[in-house]
This record gives C-alpha cells, sequence and structure tokens, in this order.
C-alpha cells in the first residue's frame, strides 16, 4: 500500500486556483473602487466648475444691474441749448410781461440769466 504524503496535486491546483481567484476578485474590487472614486471626483469637480460659472454670471448681472441703476440715477442730461433765436423770443416776451406789470425787475433778470445759462 502506499501511503499519502500530503494533499495530492489535484487538490493542491484547486487550492492555488482557488486562490488565484480571491487575487483576482480583490484586484477587481480594488480597480472598481478606484474607477468609482475617480468618477465621483470628476463629478464633484464639474459640480464646481458649474457652480463657479453660476456665481460668475450672477456677478455679471449684479454688475449690469448697477450699471443699469446708475443710469437710471444720473441726472437727466441736459435739454438742448435753445437757440439764440429761441432765447431772443424768451426774453422778449418776459420784457413785455414786465412791462406790463407781470414779473418784477428780480424776476425778469433772473429768469433771462437762467435762459442764458448764465
Amino acid at each position: 500500500m502506499r501511503r499519502r504524503r500530503g494533499p495530492s496535486l489535484l487538490a493542491t491546483a484547486v487550492v492555488v486556483g482557488g486562490t488565484t481567484a480571491v487575487v483576482s476578485s480583490s484586484a477587481q474590487k480594488k480597480g472598481a473602487q478606484q474607477q468609482q472614486a475617480a468618477a465621483q471626483q470628476q463629478a464633484a469637480a464639474q459640480q464646481d466648475a458649474a457652480q463657479q460659472q453660476q456665481i460668475a454670471d450672477l456677478q455679471a448681472q449684479q454688475a449690469q444691474l448697477a450699471a443699469q441703476q446708475q443710469a437710471a440715477a444720473a441726472p437727466a442730461a441736459a435739454p438742448a441749448a435753445n437757440s439764440m433765436d429761441d432765447q431772443l423770443v424768451q426774453i422778449q416776451k418776459l420784457s413785455a410781461m414786465k412791462d406790463q406789470g407781470m414779473i418784477t425787475e428780480e424776476e425778469f433778470q433772473a429768469k433771462k440769466k437762467q435762459i442764458l445759462g448764465i
């Protein structure tokens, strides 16, 4: 009778094959975890970029609104200067009103200065 010494060759192959399968499975899990972590980092980076873009858009909108508000708050541009003819006609009317006693000399002079832009 032959006596066996240790596991048979077939049993050793099964153990080695099983170990390879366990190591391979572990490596696959680790690779999958790394891919998942990379995907999460990429998603986080994309979300950060989107948020930065939204912030930039909001800042641009605020700047535009501020410019519009400043333009609206700025005093209206002075009306176009009256032509000399228009000014002369207005002063003549005022003079006639002064002569008729409708306005005083002081009121006439003040209004004349206003018309002439003095």
